[in-house]
């Protein structure tokens, strides 16, 4: 299948009528028949009804005008935005993260822009796992990733930290401390987050609750400080969240305490392709480096909502 292909379907299906999709397209009408023969062929079904009368479109054909119109949509607009870019030479660097990216990030990204007015920076929320995927698809230029798993086909740095709190009903004993160890912890039932939508995040939670030496239980998954919270104020169990939930996403009812000696440090990284060598990537990493470097104490505010980490992720795996 080629645009020529759609084009001519799409030219046919709006004329019902060879001769005018010819005219419209400037093409011999074999030329514009060929093509529709050939497209059907490839989808496996007749787009048209033909009679020496008058030309229809089949009930696959007008499934298909629909896919067909918008997938020629997004290719024009793709070449319409590649020109604009060539003209005026325009460089787009796309980051992704979760949400909150904090005072470094987005300086940085300023910075670079005051410098270089040809460059855009545009930042899109996703998931760990998915800013990962996305930037093995070169489709990001860089990714805001909590916890991400090794790889050596990425470079990386820490830009931040961030711990995780345990969630209880303000009437909970737990309340009443200032915060919760670890081996207390194992006694409740727990609340978190699945093991795909973070697998290095959920294996260093797991791996400092398993060094406590006592049995501990997962009995249910949720993502945002909301579902969360609603599970806890049902008295399923104890909620496990960032720390910067308390901030930024208080809920009445519920208490947010620190886990004690021996929870886990989670690590924020900036993470790009270890062979990306465009400039304005590489300026925009020396911008972020240098204003961590200036601010060495990296707390909650660092990560920003780190929350919607979670939420992004479980999203990601329930599709």
């Amino acid at each position: 299948m080629d645009l020529r292909q759609l084009e001519c379907f799409l030219a046919v299906a709006r004329h019902l009528h060879f001769g005018r999709a010819a005219e419209e397209l400037h093409l011999a009408q074999p030329t514009v028949s060929e093509s529709v023969r050939r497209l059907e062929h490839e989808v496996g079904g007749a787009l048209f009804h033909r009679t020496s009368r008058r030309v229809t479109l089949t009930p696959l054909g007008e499934r298909f005008a629909v896919d067909a119109q918008s997938a020629l949509d997004t290719v024009e607009a793709a070449y319409a935005r590649a020109r604009v870019y060539a003209q005026h030479q325009v460089v787009e660097l796309t980051f992704g993260h979760a949400y909150g990216l904090g005072d470094i990030v987005v300086g940085a990204a300023a910075e670079l822009q005051r410098r270089h007015p040809d460059v855009v920076v545009t930042m899109q929320a996703r998931s760990t796992a998915r800013q990962l995927r996305l930037l093995r698809e070169r489709r990001l230029d860089a990714a805001f990733c909590v916890m991400p798993e090794p790889d050596p086909e990425f470079a990386s740095f820490v830009v931040g930290t961030s711990r995780l709190v345990a969630v209880v009903p303000s009437d909970h004993p737990f309340a009443t401390v200032g915060a919760v160890a670890l081996v207390d912890l194992a006694s409740e039932p727990l609340i978190a987050w699945p093991r795909a939508a973070n697998p290095a995040l959920y294996d260093a939670f797991a791996g400092a609750m398993d060094a406590t030496g006592a049995p501990w239980t997962l009995v249910g998954t949720a993502g945002g400080a909301e579902n969360v919270a609603a599970r806890v104020l049902a008295g399923f169990g104890v909620g496990i969240v960032f720390d910067s939930v308390a901030e930024a996403r208080a809920i009445p009812g519920v208490s947010y305490l620190p886990l004690g000696l021996g929870a886990p440090l989670l690590e924020r990284r900036l993470v790009w392709r270890a062979d990306d060598r465009d400039p304005a990537l590489r300026e925009f990493v020396a911008l972020v480096r240098e204003r961590v470097s200036r601010a060495p104490v990296a707390g909650p505010s660092a990560v920003e909502s780190a929350v919607e980490e979670i939420e992004l992720a479980v999203d990601d795996v329930l599709r």
